[in-house]
């Protein structure tokens, strides 16, 4: 796989230059088409600080995963998922005369969206939401990074790699995702974000049919002696949370933006598909999170962002103490002594709701 460029166009659309560049030209029309209308409608709504928009269609990402978490300023990414996304918009946020949009082919056909235009709309909208979003209590997150403490041994050390990352996204990345799409559904883009989530959480639905196949493994390795009970319902709780509890990112948003019945709508569907059918921590603390989305404002001041981020690991490790798996997070600075170590350590465990443990 070497992503050579087969296709190259230039557009014009409105006051912004769109190069396209693609691995291949099979129906790439519908991903350049979104793009177009996507631009057009931010433009049209007086929020497009873009002249020229890079779009990069490629079947994955992998090849360049070291180059994009090189750039300085990568606001729509979570450096260990990088390859795993179906879309990452790369920018300077100090400079947003421009952008490259990577979109991740084989991620999007896996996902069932890269023939459905509306989901491609929404996701398109939702990347160029974050530059769009940035904003005092966004640059104020990104100075701040997460460290944390496990009991030790190899049944949590998976866990505590799976809690890391969930800890980063719903503690720290959280704001650039809540603002990036409020933004989106402020200029317009409600619908397809709607139809994005109902499919998100669809398939959350169908994910806790498959949530049987870890609880039998998780079984097995009691009865074997390898967990205690009590270990086993924890680890059990990190693949509910790490599975279902993001979802809060995509409602919140809504309720934000005053869009209150597709917001109760989502909600609707995701009580009674799937956080009814988990353990009850799970349930309480989507409500947190969701709640504290809500409390968000756009001109935080470091004091504020660090005091509203404490705030939200405290809800996790209540979460987890009280299903006898103790966490201790720590807010770190990026450049310091511990997350250094954190940044060393591998980022791409997770516990899976197909029976596989780390």
């Amino acid at each position: 796989m070497t992503n050579a460029i087969e296709h190259f166009s230039r557009h014009r659309v409105d006051n912004t230059t769109l190069q396209v560049m693609a691995d291949t030209q099979l129906d790439l029309a519908r991903l350049v088409d979104e793009e177009q209308a996507v631009i057009r409608q931010y433009a049209h709504a007086g929020r497009w600080p873009h002249r020229r928009v890079n779009l990069f269609v490629l079947e994955d990402l992998k090849p360049l995963v070291s180059q994009i978490k090189n750039v300085s300023a990568m606001s729509s990414v979570v450096a260990d998922d990088i390859d795993r996304r179906p879309m990452v918009n790369v920018y300077d946020a100090a400079d947003l005369t421009e952008c490259a949009v990577f979109v991740n082919r084989s991620a999007l056909e896996e996902d069932g969206v890269w023939r459905d235009g509306v989901a491609l709309r929404a996701l398109l909208a939702h990347e160029h939401g974050h530059p769009l979003a940035e904003n005092a209590t966004v640059h104020a997150a990104r100075a701040l990074s997460v460290d944390l403490a496990i009991g030790d041994g190899a049944s949590t050390k998976g866990a505590a790699q799976v809690l890391h990352l969930l800890a980063d996204r719903l503690c720290l990345h959280a704001p650039q995702e809540v603002f990036a799409n409020e933004t989106a559904i402020r200029a317009g883009f409600g619908d397809a974000l709607f139809h994005l989530d109902s499919g998100v959480v669809e398939k959350a639905r169908l994910g806790v049919a498959a949530r049987a196949s870890l609880v039998r493994r998780l079984d097995e390795q009691t009865r074997d002696g390898e967990l205690t009970a009590e270990r086993a319902a924890a680890l059990l709780l990190v693949g509910d949370l790490q599975a279902h509890l993001p979802l809060a990112l995509e409602t919140a948003p809504f309720f934000r933006a005053g869009h209150l019945q597709q917001g109760e709508a989502l909600e609707a569907a995701l009580f009674r598909g799937v956080l009814t059918d988990l353990d009850a921590a799970a349930m309480r603390l989507y409500e947190e999170f969701r709640d504290h989305y809500l409390r968000l404002r756009e001109d935080f001041t470091p004091a504020e962002m660090r005091t509203w981020a404490a705030d939200a690991l405290g809800f996790l490790a209540h979460a987890l103490e009280a299903s006898n798996l103790p966490v201790q997070f720590e807010l770190v600075q990026p450049g310091s002594a511990k997350a250094k170590r954190r940044q060393s350590r591998p980022g791409r465990a997770a516990v899976n709701h197909d029976g596989r443990l780390p």
